[in-house]
């Protein structure tokens, strides 16, 4: 079977084309304008992947049917798997938090891999997956939405909480969980340009990603609405108690930084500043950090351009970890169930907050770095085809 012509890569930030490099054992595609990665070294084979993708499905599936933990109070036990706190949460009056947290927590992750599998059973066997292009696109978009990683810092977290209230006994759940976030952490590297070229070094009909439309000054203020509605939830979703916990007749509210503090006065002060950069920090990081990037694209200046990506490739990786505090609040809701022993339900803070954590997610998703470049002069695609004129940004291989 003959190859198909070579391959152009497209950095994302900033809309450079390049024509692939064949890269050795330790060595990187960089861009040369940017310095975003373009494409690392495939260690693994697609037979391997798929191995990976089995034990990451058999682990997924275990931790979504056993308890994570059993917290016993008084000689009474209450189990709860991940399913039971989304069904808890529901019943408590928080539907849209129960939904969003079924649907980063399982759903998704869950969607995203059955379109891997569907990708690398193929590929694996040398074989071209039909709708290959439309799996690989949405591969791309599921991944920052599949959440079992910050889930499982949420179960430490709800742990270390729960220690001083009650025995914790942890669950099969548990440590699915635990292997579930580290292979999952592994998939992903497993972008659309990744597999293309893994496709194409198999000897498949594999094509060039068609270049991106330039983008359109139009997304700087659908950026600004969203980035308007999540600064107003923000406010609430600071000043409402995030849960509430009846104990023995006696009621107390907690926000999310008062769980901080409590955290911080149990003697966990690693787990509490854990909290507080997830919760707090980085979700105001996020809104300034976006403003910043908006204005700036504005203003059509070339200042510190290269910088600014980078600042947006941080505010896309650290998103979804803002999600921590209401993985907390539904564990713990669906844990601590013992009528007027203990009583632990969500407030009108996890909404809120929920509320922010989208919306600053799809606002990061819906600004497009490469606007900031094309406003600042530079052309958006440099060639479809590497052409004597660019020569001197092909093959930009770093070595490790």
């Amino acid at each position: 079977m003959s190859k198909a012509p070579p391959l152009t890569l497209s950095c994302h930030h900033c809309g450079v084309a390049y024509q692939r490099a064949q890269l050795n054992q330790g060595e990187w595609a960089t861009c040369v304008r940017c310095d975003s990665v373009l494409e690392t070294y495939a260690l693994f084979p697609a037979s391997a992947w798929l191995a990976v993708l089995i034990a990451t499905v058999i682990s997924f599936t275990l931790a979504n049917t056993y308890p994570v933990a059993t917290l016993v109070v008084q000689g009474a036990g209450q189990a709860a798997s991940f399913i039971d706190a989304v069904v808890i949460t529901w019943q408590s009056g928080y539907p849209e938090v129960a939904a969003l947290t079924f649907a980063v927590g399982f759903l998704l992750p869950a969607f995203h891999l059955g379109l891997l599998i569907w990708v690398f059973g193929a590929l694996a066997f040398g074989r071209m997956p039909l709708f290959f292009e439309t799996a690989i696109h949405l591969i791309d978009r599921l991944k920052p939405w599949c959440m079992v990683p910050v889930f499982l810092m949420g179960v430490l977290v709800s742990i270390v909480k729960l220690v001083s209230l009650a025995s914790l006994i942890p669950g099969i759940g548990l440590f699915a969980t635990i292997a579930s976030a580290m292979l999952i952490t592994a998939l992903s590297r497993l972008t659309s340009s990744k597999i293309r070229t893994m496709a194409y070094d198999l000897g498949l009909p594999a094509r060039s990603a068609p270049l991106a439309k330039p983008p359109s000054p139009a997304l700087i203020m659908h950026t600004w609405a969203l980035w308007l509605a999540a600064v107003i939830l923000y406010i609430p979703a600071n000043l409402l108690p995030i849960m509430r916990i009846s104990s023995l007749g006696s009621e107390s509210a907690h926000t999310i930084l008062g769980g901080v503090i409590e955290l911080w006065h149990m003697g966990s002060w690693d787990i509490a500043l854990v909290v507080f950069i997830a919760s707090v920090a980085v979700p105001l990081f996020k809104l300034i950090a976006l403003a910043l990037l908006i204005v700036m694209t504005q203003q059509r200046t070339g200042l510190k351009l290269k910088e600014r990506t980078h600042l947006y490739g941080m505010v896309e990786f650290i998103g979804q970890w803002s999600m921590l505090d209401v993985f907390v609040v539904i564990l713990l809701s669906a844990l601590g169930r013992f009528g007027s022993l203990l009583t632990i339900e969500p407030g009108g803070g996890a909404a809120a907050f929920g509320g922010v954590v989208v919306l600053t997610m799809v606002a990061a998703m819906g600004f497009d770095p490469r606007l900031a470049w094309r406003l600042a002069g530079y052309r958006m695609h440099l060639a479809k085809d590497v052409t004597s004129d660019v020569a001197s940004e092909v093959n930009g291989v770093s070595h490790s």
